[in-house]
């Protein structure tokens, strides 16, 4: 009697372990993986046939870039052949969420599980699709894909346009006969904050980036006025000052017009949290010593503090040993200036950049 108690006790215990593992396994292997998302987005999202394909993981790596601050961006690349097609697809996942696709056509043309006849139905669609993609994912999308897709139908050609529907802008953009970009944005209280970008290459399907999610909105308060912003901009530079060489450049004179100004989001006093902002460039009367014809400002749009003050020179390069006034006022954006501007413009392109890198060494 006492030798089967052992036996079934053991066997309990054998059954519980295995149970165990059973769970572990399990979660190990519905674990959130990047290059499966990128074959996931490329069913669901691009629509591909993906069961046509011999499909082969050719990169796959983790990076921590500043202007994530941190946060994890997860390059793939995949090559994707069948029967002498042949496509590249590169993709970002930041902080496991998704950011960027961009499809390299090597050869012939993509297998699609269903074509649509035009680039504006076809975006529809890839819109569609990424709205269920998007919400299946988990992660909180509040945005208004309705709008998004209502503002889209309410054009019918692809010649440089841009319509507004409620909270939502939309601009498209041809170059020749090749490049359909398309790009919408949220308004919110006059001030365009960034979301999704699509591009077609000869009406198909090229690329998708999204920042929506990986930002948030700090403020949407625009307190300082277009002429308040400007003043701001020529009181502060009456102290300001560079140097060129040996020579500290402290006198110089401040043409009135033209005054380019423009109202945009940009990254902010905290992580990934976007701030409307001025960026105003105040042109010189003459080319100073550094070849500096113009000074860039940024000025926070919500509290009307200067967040940079940079020396321009003819070739529109930045002037790295320039002596800033109040550089307290810096504080809290010690990133290179230039990041602070083109951040959340040149983010999309960021994991097609390295991509094409190195799609391109890899083809020598």
């Amino acid at each position: 009697m006492k030798s089967f108690k052992k036996i079934k006790l053991s066997f309990t215990l054998a059954t519980f372990l295995a149970f165990l593992l059973l769970q572990v396994f399990t979660a190990y292997s519905a674990e959130w993986s990047a290059p499966e998302e990128a074959l996931t987005f490329l069913e669901d999202v691009v629509n591909l046939e993906m069961k046509d394909y011999t499909v082969v993981l050719d990169i796959y790596d983790v990076q921590h870039p500043s202007h994530f601050h941190g946060l994890a961006q997860e390059n793939v690349v995949y090559t994707l052949e069948s029967d002498g097609d042949k496509i590249q697809a590169a993709f970002a996942f930041v902080n496991k969420t998704f950011y960027h696709c961009s499809l390299f056509l090597l050869e012939g043309d993509p297998i699609y599980s269903q074509s649509n006849k035009n680039v504006l139905d076809a975006a529809d669609d890839v819109l569609q699709r990424f709205q269920t993609y998007s919400r299946a994912s988990g992660k909180v999308d509040a945005r208004d894909f309705s709008e998004m897709r209502n503002a889209l139908n309410a054009i019918n050609k692809t010649d440089d346009v841009e319509t507004k529907l409620g909270n939502t802008k939309l601009e498209v953009k041809t170059c020749g006969n090749d490049l359909t970009s398309l790009k919408w944005m949220s308004t919110l209280n006059g001030v365009d904050f960034p979301g999704i970008t699509m591009e077609f290459q000869k009406g198909t399907f090229c690329t998708l980036g999204d920042n929506w999610r990986i930002y948030n909105v700090g403020s949407t308060d625009v307190t300082v006025s277009r002429e308040e912003a400007i003043q701001i901009a020529l009181d502060y530079v009456e102290d300001f000052s560079w140097t060129a060489g040996d020579e500290e450049v402290t006198d110089f004179n401040v043409v009135q017009e033209p005054l380019p100004i423009e109202l945009i989001t940009t990254r902010s006093r905290e992580p990934l949290t976007l701030y409307p902002s001025w960026q105003i460039e105040l042109y010189l009367d003459k080319i100073y010593p550094g070849l500096v014809n113009r000074i860039f400002l940024a000025i926070w749009a919500d509290t009307g503090e200067v967040i940079s003050c940079i020396p321009l020179s003819v070739d529109g390069q930045f002037q790295s040993d320039q002596n800033v006034a109040n550089s307290s006022q810096l504080a809290n954006n010690p990133a290179s200036p230039i990041g602070a501007i083109i951040s959340v413009a040149a983010a999309t392109i960021i994991a097609l950049s390295l991509a094409a890198l190195v799609i391109k060494k890899k083809r020598h």
